[in-house]
């Protein structure tokens, strides 16, 4: 067990406190430790140092240099390295231009900076064959993340800010000083006579979270509340804890909820998802969302563009989301697509009398036989098959998509609609109309293949020679 032996060393006290709490670590955990070589991130490694024996750990430091203050960022590259050289620690260090990669992206410099961060420990931990990162984030940072959050507008999600432990594509983040304020982490460097550098780009009031650190918190703490920093860290930590319940319920829920999902297509069942409380529907669209595209996002001011389509009982009504997302409303489905993904392209095939063909983009092979004698056991609930008046058909036939003017007349009817209204008829979901393989003759369609067959081509008592096609999945 380890005793602390000064008793100012508050930190530490309250690091290993956090550790615990949160599960941070276990005994014989190897972590990637992030070392800018300020003072925050030099103290973590320091506190993670001091128990590394007794937890048996196996530490890696990690410095991205972000580019953005020249020969500054170099030589805060080159402490990092000394630091490491003179711990026999290993350092893997990497040269990133941020301010090239946020214009590319059209991105802040704070988020490209995070982006490329993230990215870089990611790789790092899978070449060392790790999956934990130490991050040097304190309370202060919380604070500052809540009031940053709040200024941009946010939901109860960006409320909760950062957390002890969070999950990025399969990285393990940790954040052991989550629980330290600042000065906390001054004192610790000061006692334990730490040398550290300043990263002056900390002070450059262009960020917005150097403003908010620099100018509203002090302006905050003078004339509404002292003890303004602990509000907002304790404003996340209790919002985290309702989120947390609320994500639980909506875990439960969504599977109910959920009709059909294949890639690049998903199908929730509008009836059930009306009957889930409002904050969960949120929740359950945002989901959903994020499983069919993980880089989309449906943000409030999407979701209330949506919501009131869903209380003013609107049709059909769709919106267009990051990523080539969009989110459709029908008469019994919520229908969510990534564009390009599960879509039929326009095709087109040519098929002659006792051939057979593959339609490539819908995974169907399709044959055409003739009959001199009354084919008389037709199974009528096989929609795949079809028979026809081979005397009213003309060949080659064309198996093709749904083309703008097309017109069927179906069974029954004594004059063409238009196909359009004929899918909204048969209510064919909107995700299906691409991929209806009609069967045409001449310039006529006389099949919607596993829907209608067309009167002019039915078969009667008068049918002599009779078309059968038939279809198997390839």
């Amino acid at each position: 067990m380890i005793v602390t032996d000064h008793k100012a060393d508050k930190a530490f006290d309250l690091f290993l406190k956090s550790v615990r709490k949160f599960n941070l670590l276990t005994k014989g955990d190897s972590v990637l430790v992030a070392v800018s070589g300020g003072p925050d991130s030099i103290a973590l490694f320091d506190l993670l140092y001091r128990i590394r024996v007794d937890w048996h750990l196996d530490l890696h430091i990690a410095h991205l240099n972000h580019s953005l203050r020249g020969e500054a960022s170099d030589k805060d590259q080159q402490f990092a390295e000394k630091f490491a050289r003179d711990l026999k620690f290993p350092i893997v260090c990497k040269k990133v231009d941020v301010g090239q990669f946020a214009r590319d992206r059209r991105m802040s410099i704070e988020e490209a900076a995070r982006e490329c961060r993230l990215q870089f420990f990611q790789e790092e931990a899978r070449r060392l064959g790790l999956r934990k990162v130490a991050l040097g984030h304190h309370r202060d940072d919380q604070a500052e993340t809540v009031l940053l959050r709040i200024l941009r507008g946010t939901g109860l999600r960006g409320l909760g800010a950062m957390k002890p432990v969070s999950d990025w594509n399969g990285l393990i983040l940790i954040r052991p000083l989550i629980e330290l304020e600042k000065k906390d982490l001054n004192d610790y460097v000061r006692d334990r006579k730490l040398t550290f550098c300043v990263d002056l780009s900390n002070q450059d009031p262009r960020f917005m979270r150097n403003r908010i650190r620099q100018r509203l918190i002090p302006d905050l703490e003078r004339y509404y509340n002292p003890r303004i920093k602990n509000a907002l860290a304790n404003l996340a930590e209790t919002v985290s804890l309702d989120l947390a319940f609320i994500e639980e319920l909506m875990a439960k829920q969504y599977p109910k909820v959920i009709k059909k999902k294949k890639e690049g297509l998903l199908i929730l069942k509008k009836k059930k998802f009306l009957q889930q409380p409002e904050a969960l529907r949120f929740r359950v669209l945002q989901k959903a969302v994020r499983d069919l595209e993980p880089e989309s996002e449906l943000d409030y001011f999407h979701w209330d563009e949506f919501r009131r389509a869903l209380e003013q009982s609107a049709g059909r009504y769709e919106i267009h989301l990051p990523n080539d997302v969009s989110v459709a409303l029908e008469r019994k489905e919520i229908i969510l697509k990534k564009h390009a993904a599960g879509e039929a392209p326009p095709f087109e095939y040519q098929l002659r009398l006792g051939d057979r063909v593959v339609v490539r983009e819908l995974g169907l092979e399709f044959v055409a036989e003739a009959f001199e004698q009354r084919v008389y056991k037709v199974d009528r609930k096989d929609r795949t098959s079809g028979i026809f008046d081979l005397e009213k058909i003309h060949f080659p036939l064309v198996i093709r998509n749904r083309r703008e003017g097309d017109v069927f007349r179906p069974l029954g009817l004594h004059y063409p609609k238009k196909l359009k209204d004929f899918f909204i008829a048969r209510k064919v979901p909107s995700y299906e109309k691409d991929r209806v393989p009609l069967f045409v003759s001449g310039n006529e369609i006389f099949w919607v293949y596993g829907i209608e067959i067309s009167d002019p081509c039915k078969v009667t008592h008068k049918t002599r020679r009779f078309l059968k096609l038939s279809s198997r999945p390839v």
